[in-house]
């Protein structure tokens, strides 16, 4: 069923998304963007250049193998993972479905946009953890980011995968992975009981 139908829209909770702030998007995590003034910046590369420090708080959860008061040591140790996401297909919807989320326990996210013009953007997603260790369906935010603004996701922030819209978008990120599959990435799939509905959709979120 196409997710813009009369049936669906009446039935799942609409989301407009919001242009991203540091402030509202603080509780998730930091926005890393080029900051208008700051006093600490200093000049680098024999003058040519100018270096802000500090963007983003990048947070490893796991302990280091030689901590010997590692209060789990089945907890597999992690390195940074640097890598692409090549998003090379924008969704073409006036809507999107939120049929999961997902969540990084033990690691920061970043992704942050390579070549951005400023003339496209992406969607993020995040929802608040529950009592039952599951997203809160009803706490669904959404905020609408320019492709000159990065994103870092704190830890065991419940987020949906990147929603690109307009063009496509390389990221890099940075997480710290182990290679243990669920201590990576956790995912969530809403069903009929968890407040989805036909297709395993929990919500709309509007593109336009």
């Amino acid at each position: 069923m196409n997710p813009s139908t009369p049936q669906q829209t009446l039935t799942l909770p609409v989301i407009q998304p919001k242009p991203i702030t540091n402030e509202n998007f603080e509780r998730w995590g930091q926005v890393v963007r080029l900051p208008d003034a700051d006093p600490n910046a200093v000049q680098v590369n024999q003058g040519t250049a100018q270096k802000f420090s500090h963007l983003a708080k990048f947070t490893n959860l796991r302990p280091a193998a030689t901590d010997s008061a590692n209060p789990n040591p089945t907890l597999a140790t992690a390195e940074a993972n640097i890598a692409i996401f090549k998003c090379y297909k924008p969704v073409q919807d006036p809507q999107f479905q939120i049929k999961l989320l997902e969540r990084h326990s033990y690691s920061s996210q970043m992704f942050m946009p390579m070549g951005g013009d400023g003339n496209g953007s992406y969607v993020v997603v995040t929802a608040e953890n529950g009592p039952d260790d599951k997203p809160v369906l009803e706490t669904l935010q959404a905020f609408r980011c320019n492709n000159t603004l990065g994103i870092n996701y704190k830890p065991n922030v419940w987020h949906h995968p990147m929603i690109v819209v307009e063009k496509p978008v390389q990221f890099m990120t940075i997480t710290y992975e182990s290679g243990v599959g669920l201590e990576d990435c956790e995912e969530y799939w809403f069903t009929k009981e968890a407040g989805g509905v036909q297709g395993g959709a929990a919500a709309l979120i509007n593109l336009v």
